[in-house]
């Protein structure tokens, strides 16, 4: 069978991993069909992408292998009718011991879940990301689905019909809030304060934001409150309060104009430090923005940070800056054991077609490896700056309705939101956003917890 390495990482994904059949591809029909035999019933895929190829040999990671249309699958059976189609074919033969389906259900969620299209779309943003215009999902609009999932419910479906009987997966709705500390005091030093007073007159140019800068300072300096950005303690008495855990990625160097603000060994920073792990929360990594190619770089920082805090198990690059497969293989090479930082930086939604964790395959060294990925949902940022939410109101919707769909799948929702985004002159009017979001996951745990996954999508 030709790639069989590639085959058998994303079958055992679906089948095994998330559906808990504990399957294998029975016979590839000379690698045209993906056929899975239960007794005497038999369940049947297209192979339509990677039986393209004569053998391993030809390369099938290309940009030329990027569908340039999005075509639509539409199914007699299950709740989804219509579902996106990456590879395949719009044919589905329902029969009493036999289904026949033409979505390439395997070789579109590869697809999805390598991100492997991203190692050849050659356009890169300023920062040297994949140009989030050019990915398959933004072209076609269908970025805020999560498209894998939708795959796997079609498969479930489909051994329903055949009445094969499914495992019971005891699988949660399971909510991440995380946040990465790119600045951590506000009033770190006088030159500091003296940039804040600067950037109230130049940038803000406003009088009223300038008397409150002042009035800030001032209170600050005589210890009547904390640095306007050490809100750890408010983040996790919320969390604590709905039965959640925060986790906190900090960085351990700082190189440019786009990093740290300050120093990990800080008596400070250290501080804050033990009292989230105190609180049993989480402390991970946030490796510097040049670090996506710098491996060097990347294991400096880390081994900063664990000579510190040792108990490092994830986290996120700073501006989600990701060089496709080979930042991730070095998160994994270091031993850490997930990555949370596969989101979009300019729109809400599953870049990665799916929302639940999954296991990194390096397409080029063709091998699944250790490391997990958690795709990242939604991040403040990306609606406090896209044109398309103009009002508050829109942009706790699109964090509700995002939520209110993985909730449905029983996904991994994971949230970013900047620790120091609550009290920054520019963003703190969002600050009460927040608090609502995380209130409503707290609501759709409950849900879930007694049963009721039917939310509204809309």
């Amino acid at each position: 069978m030709s790639f069989e390495k590639e085959k058998h990482y994303i079958v055992n994904y679906l089948m095994n991993t998330v559906l808990g059949l504990g399957v294998k591809i029975e016979n590839s029909y000379y690698d045209t069909r993906y056929q899975f035999l239960f007794g005497g019933k038999i369940l049947e895929f297209k192979d339509d992408f990677f039986s393209r190829f004569e053998n391993e040999s030809v390369p099938y990671i290309c940009a030329e292998n990027i569908p340039t249309k999005l075509f639509w699958f539409n199914a007699s059976v299950g709740e989804n009718k219509r579902i996106p189609m990456i590879y395949g074919e719009d044919v589905l033969i329902c029969k009493r011991n036999y289904i026949y389906c033409g979505l390439d259900i395997f070789a579109s969620s590869f697809f999805m879940l390598t991100r492997w299209e991203e190692s050849v779309i050659p356009k890169k943003d300023r920062f040297g990301r994949c140009e989030e215009s050019e990915m398959f999902v933004v072209r076609h609009g269908i970025y805020d689905r999560p498209i894998v999932n939708e795959y796997i419910e079609l498969i479930r479906s489909l051994l329903l019909h055949l009445e094969i009987p499914l495992p019971n997966i005891d699988r949660h709705f399971t909510v991440y809030l995380t946040h990465d500390i790119d600045d951590l005091f506000r009033f770190a030093s006088l030159n500091n304060f003296c940039r804040n007073i600067a950037g109230d007159i130049l940038h803000r140019k406003s009088v009223l934001t300038l008397i409150r800068t002042l009035k800030r300072y001032f209170l600050f300096r005589l210890g009547r409150i904390k640095d306007p950005f050490d809100t750890f303690d408010d983040l996790m008495d919320m969390s604590d309060h709905h039965g959640f855990k925060n986790a906190f990625y900090f960085k351990a160097s700082f190189s440019d104009e786009y990093d740290a603000t300050y120093d990990i060994q800080d008596i400070r920073v250290k501080k804050i430090i033990d009292n989230i792990l105190i609180r049993g929360h989480e402390v991970g990594f946030h490796p510097s923005k040049n670090t996506f190619h710098n491996p060097k770089q990347f294991e400096a920082e880390l081994q900063r940070l664990k000579e510190l805090y040792p108990n490092i198990k994830g986290g996120r690059q700073h501006f989600l800056l990701y060089d496709i497969p080979f930042s991730l293989r070095v998160w994994n090479d270091v031993g850490l054991q997930y990555d949370a930082g596969l989101g979009f930086a300019f729109r809400a939604g599953f870049r990665c077609g799916i929302c639940y964790e999954y296991p990194f395959f390096d397409v080029y060294e063709r091998e699944q490896k250790e490391l997990v990925i958690r795709p990242l949902i939604v991040m403040e940022g990306t609606l406090f700056a896209n044109s398309e939410y103009q009002t508050l109101q829109s942009i706790e919707d699109c964090m509700k309705r995002l939520a209110e769909i993985v909730c449905i799948y029983k996904g991994d929702y994971v949230f970013l939101w900047h620790n120091d985004n609550f009290n920054r002159p520019e963003t703190s009017r969002y600050g009460y956003i927040y608090n609502r979001i995380v209130k409503h996951l707290g609501s759709l745990c409950a849900n879930v917890e007694n049963g009721c996954v039917d939310v509204d999508k809309n």
